[in-house]
């Protein structure tokens, strides 16, 4: 049969439902941790900071933000997109009606009438129906993970400003510290220069330290007003002057990082990978509905109605069945073909490269998390020594009675 209906009948197409990147994964990251560190995988990731206020932003968040709004509408449009391909592959059952009169000369002639049902069914015999159906349920599926990844991203922009409130809290009564300091030492400058010791330049560059931590005050407080109004948008609300985090929040951080596995585990955890692989999945099936499009299509008609007219009165049975085989059309279907199969080839492309910047941020994050902590170290020995050479010198102010 296929000699004689298409020459391509032996070009039909298998979909490939494990796809995987063009490059392979490594073994494990480079700065990868201990694997024997525990982790909690069906929690929500927020919750390992214990800060039960974080978490009930996060979740108000999660319910109100205009953002996962508009992706849930999207995956709705998907699944009833889904659900319009599925039911093609079904048979259509229509209810028909249908009266007539004819007149000769203003006078009634002839009056007709039927009423009944009409049933036209397409037999899938290359499942190109269902091709189509797979590839709308797999966007569905992309749709979803979507949906996910917008409020995976959604919380870590809450947490994000969430503790950058924190820090500019933190950092404003620092500056404010720094300033009062700043302004005792001036005092004390000025008291050694009353007593004959300090000098005018003293002076000036104490004023010009003073003025410069005056002037980081306004900025640290900007960040807290900026941060504030980012997280009343994110949870949906308009900017208003209330505080969502609490004045008495602090910093403090687990200091141990979770399991992050093998790189290849990015392919089962991150939602944007999901959605990437079952959107290459969905044009992979699209390859196949347009060869199937190019075989021969079998559809059977059939109705059965009351009919009453001139010449019969009673039940009318119709079933038909019709062929349609391509056989000249310039072109047109086989560049279908070759387009999709571009299209698999950039969603292909897009894939790897969206898995390559998910490895990448891994990386980035351990090596930034370590070389951090190395940071905070330092700065506290460093802190250390400060203080032990700033205790002579108030000791010594202080025998010389300027303190």
């Amino acid at each position: 049969m296929c000699f004689f209906f298409l020459p391509a009948c032996g070009l039909l197409h298998d979909v490939d439902i494990k796809p995987s990147p063009t490059i392979e994964p490594k073994a494990s990251f480079a700065m990868s941790h201990s694997k024997s560190l525990p982790v909690e995988l069906q929690r929500p990731w927020w919750e390992s900071f214990k800060r039960p206020q974080l978490n009930q932003i996060i979740e108000s968040s999660l319910n109100n933000n205009q953002t996962v709004a508009q992706a849930i509408a999207s995956l709705r449009q998907a699944q009833a997109i889904t659900k319009q391909s599925v039911s093609e592959r079904y048979p259509q059952v229509d209810l028909e009606g249908q009266a007539s009169k004819q007149w000769n000369d203003g006078q009634e002639q002839r009056e007709s009438s039927s009423f009944g049902v009409a049933i036209s069914w397409e037999a899938d015999l290359w499942n190109r129906l269902g091709y189509a159906a797979q590839s709308d349920r797999l966007t569905t599926t992309a749709r979803k993970q979507n949906v996910e990844a917008v409020k995976l991203a959604l919380s870590a922009e809450v947490a994000n400003a969430y503790f950058n409130v924190v820090a500019a809290r933190k950092l404003l009564i620092l500056l404010n510290e720094q300033l009062n300091l700043d302004r005792k030492l001036l005092q004390l400058l000025q008291l050694r220069k009353d007593n004959g010791v300090g000098t005018n330049v003293d002076i000036l560059q104490q004023k010009s330290r003073v003025a410069d931590s005056e002037k980081l005050i306004p900025l640290a407080e900007i960040d807290i007003k900026v941060f504030e109004n980012r997280l009343d948008v994110l949870t949906g609300k308009l900017p208003d002057a209330n505080m969502q985090v609490a004045k008495n929040e602090d910093l403090s951080f687990s200091q141990k990082l979770p399991s992050i596995g093998v790189p290849a585990a990015l392919l089962s955890n991150r939602p944007d990978l999901k959605a990437a692989q079952a959107q290459l999945i969905s044009a992979d099936a699209d390859i196949a509905e347009a060869i199937a499009d190019r075989m021969p299509r079998i559809t059977l008609d059939g109705s059965y109605a009351l009919s009453d007219t001139a010449r019969f009165s009673g039940p009318v049975s119709v079933i038909m069945g019709s062929f349609i085989q391509p056989l000249l059309d310039w072109g047109n279907r086989k560049a279908q073909v070759e387009r999709n199969r571009a299209l698999y080839q950039q969603h292909l492309a897009a894939y790897t490269q969206l898995f390559l910047e998910a490895v990448e941020s891994v990386e980035n994050a351990l090596i930034r998390e370590k070389k951090q902590r190395e940071f905070m170290e330092r700065l506290d020995a460093r802190s250390t020594v400060s203080l032990a050479l700033s205790v002579p010198i108030a000791s010594t102010s202080s025998k010389n009675g300027l303190c």
